[in-house]
């Protein structure tokens, strides 16, 4: 079934490149005030990996990254999943289980200055991570954003500001909050090599009297055709609490399909 499914959204994008901007056509059709300058983008991304063998998983990554630029406001708004199922053998029967079921969501808006590229940020995220000790994490952050430089081929922004973390700790039938302060920071870096090439570097991190969490995000994508492109990414999550010691880094490195609607 669930490859019935891949296939299918697969084929869509794979039908629609000769009309990339079919979907921005349809969007805008109703939209009696919009501008050529509200720069639209929305970008989606899948990937699917199944071994088989001496392995037995499979695993499925899909995300969608929804931005805007308006004449006093821009926004960004992301969703990413993974899942991931193992088969194993007990007691002379296979049994599947899943191994990972993480989710993250954030929402970034920008009010801008007097000067566009200085802006007012609001950021909220929200995440789910199965296995992890953690039943959710949720932060709110607002300050200070710029662009320090924005070019045809390059760009570099951060933002800045002091926020609020709420997080609930999963021990099986007990469950304990944990609530602070942060000051949280990020920044995002993109180059275009060529038309076909995009490099782009994102870092964040939070800050707190009892814990820091830390993510980044390297990625190359290369375009294959029309809309439809190949991205290649690594990313890095560091978490550490008083409460654990651990001080590890989780990676996952994917290959996934991406498919550029807008």
């Amino acid at each position: 079934m669930k490859i019935k499914l891949l296939i299918i959204l697969l084929c869509f994008p794979l039908g629609a490149i000769a009309k990339p901007n079919f979907m921005r056509s349809l969007y805008m059709a109703d939209k009696r005030n919009y501008k050529a300058d509200d720069e639209l983008s929305m970008v989606g991304e899948l990937g699917f990996i199944l071994a088989r063998g001496n392995t037995n998983a499979s695993t499925l990554k899909a995300k969608i990254n929804t931005s805007q630029e308006l004449e006093t406001w821009s926004y960004q708004i992301i969703a990413d999943t993974l899942y991931k199922q193992s088969k194993r053998t007990v007691n002379g029967e296979n049994v599947t289980t899943t191994s990972a079921h993480n989710t993250f969501l954030s929402i970034q808006g920008d009010y801008k200055l007097v000067e566009p590229e200085n802006r007012v940020f609001a950021y909220a995220e929200y995440e789910q991570k199965r296995f992890s000790g953690f039943h959710y994490q949720a932060a709110f952050a607002t300050g200070w954003s710029s662009k320090l430089w924005n070019t045809k081929n390059s760009e570099l922004k951060y933002s800045i500001g002091p926020g609020y973390a709420i997080s609930e700790i999963d021990e099986g039938s007990n469950k304990e909050e944990q609530k602070g302060i942060i000051a949280r920071a990020a920044m995002q870096y993109k180059k275009k090599f060529s038309h076909q090439a995009t490099f782009l570097q994102f870092i964040s991190t939070e800050l707190a009297t009892s814990f820091s969490k830390t993510r980044s995000e390297t990625s190359l994508s290369t375009k294959l055709s029309g809309a439809l492109a190949m991205k290649l990414s690594l990313v890095l999550n560091h978490e550490t609490s008083n409460n654990d010691d651990s001080n590890e880094v989780d990676t996952q490195t994917a290959v996934t399909l991406v498919y550029q609607f807008f």
